[in-house]
């Protein structure tokens, strides 16, 4: 990402953040021990900040100091619109979970660009770019190229990254974003919403990324695009949930358990998807009619459900702070090789590890 040219770019930056926060000039100007007047100045680019103020602006507004020193992607500015001081909550979040995908952009191209973090190649048979791909065939094809089988997926955060997309979950309320970059990608999820919603977001994601969209956001999709959105909501269905292991899951639960329900719920189990989801498609196979449908999706399963039918609750995936397993292992080579200090790499793994939990490093290959 490029660096920032003024002062003035700057106090733009430290304005567009304030707003998403809901904060007034005054109301940060006090938290900040500044006069007003200071921090107007400082918005209009007329006053620089100091190292001090920066840093307690990125704690006080919840972004890293380097959001205030970089340019925000072309592609992501080119699809959103200017950051109003009325602007309405969605808005708001929007811009939150773009900044946390500027983040997450900016430490993957540090990665990449020192040699820690190695992308895969495009791979053919995932279907890269060409954006006609019948969405069924598609995901079958994502699937063939990370190498997993017709069941379920297991954690996504591995998946995902064998396809070339690096994904993170962050503390936002705003569902996912997505961006493309050198030859790879990099998405967010939030982790405010249900495991299995998380599930079908990051593979949403990974839908935009395999069509090569230069930049997506689930807080709010254009109407014109409505098409495009369900192509992928099939690819999802498909990836998550394939047609043919659902069936035979579906046979073979209904003949040893004899009721639809419980056969749905061994499913959503297995493949750790939503329950409405999971319905979603068992109606769309022609498993179960409309009104077996909607009485089913109203009857959400209770912990003591999946105990009774499965002997386990489904294993929640994509907590706050995950991130696969390339990327841990990339940010804590460069820990133990002397690249990073402590807490960069605390940083680089989004609070997944504290700095007491650290390996020890190897530093011979630093020494003169």
């Amino acid at each position: 990402m490029e660096t920032v040219q003024s002062w003035a770019e700057i106090g733009e930056r430290i304005a567009e953040v304030r707003e998403a926060a809901g904060l007034s000039q005054g109301g940060l100007a006090a938290r900040m021990g500044l006069d007003r007047t200071a921090l107007v100045r400082m918005e209009a680019g007329d006053r620089r900040v100091t190292a001090l103020e920066l840093f307690r602006l990125a704690e006080i507004l919840g972004v890293p100091p380097a959001h205030f020193m970089s340019r925000p992607p072309a592609a992501l500015v080119s699809r959103r619109s200017a950051l109003e001081t009325d602007a309405d909550v969605p808005s708001r979040d929007r811009y939150r979970l773009d900044a946390r995908l500027e983040e997450h952009a900016r430490n993957a191209q540090w990665l990449v660009g020192n040699g820690f973090l190695l992308p895969p190649p495009p791979d053919s048979r995932a279907g890269r770019g060409a954006g006609t791909e019948d969405p069924v065939s598609m995901a079958q094809a994502a699937r063939s190229a990370a190498e997993v089988s017709a069941g379920p997926l297991g954690a996504l955060g591995g998946v995902l990254e064998r396809l070339g997309l690096y994904l993170t979950v962050v503390d936002e309320p705003a569902e996912g974003a997505s961006l493309l970059l050198d030859g790879y990608g990099v998405a967010v999820i939030s982790g405010r919403v249900p495991p299995g919603r998380r599930r079908w977001t990051a593979v949403h994601e990974l839908g935009h990324h395999l069509l090569q969209d230069e930049y997506h956001s689930d807080a709010g999709v254009a109407a014109s695009r409505d098409e495009r959105e369900q192509r992928i909501d099939r690819f999802v269905e498909e990836f998550l949930l394939p047609e043919a292991a659902f069936r035979r899951s579906w046979d073979e639960a209904v003949r040893s358990a004899g009721a639809p329900r419980a056969a749905l719920v061994g499913i959503a189990a297995s493949y750790r998807v939503s329950w409405s989801a999971t319905v979603a498609r068992a109606r769309r196979l022609g498993l179960v009619g409309d009104t077996d449908a909607r009485r089913l999706k109203a009857d959400t399963p209770t912990r003591g459900d999946f105990l009774a039918l499965c002997g386990s609750e489904p294993e929640p995936d994509l907590a706050p702070g995950t991130t696969g397993p390339q990327w841990r292992r990339a940010a804590l080579s460069a820990w133990s090789t002397g690249a990073i200090t402590a807490p960069r790499v605390v940083e680089l793994l989004y609070g997944a590890i504290t700095e007491d939990d650290l390996p020890g490093q190897d530093l011979a290959e630093c020494l003169p």
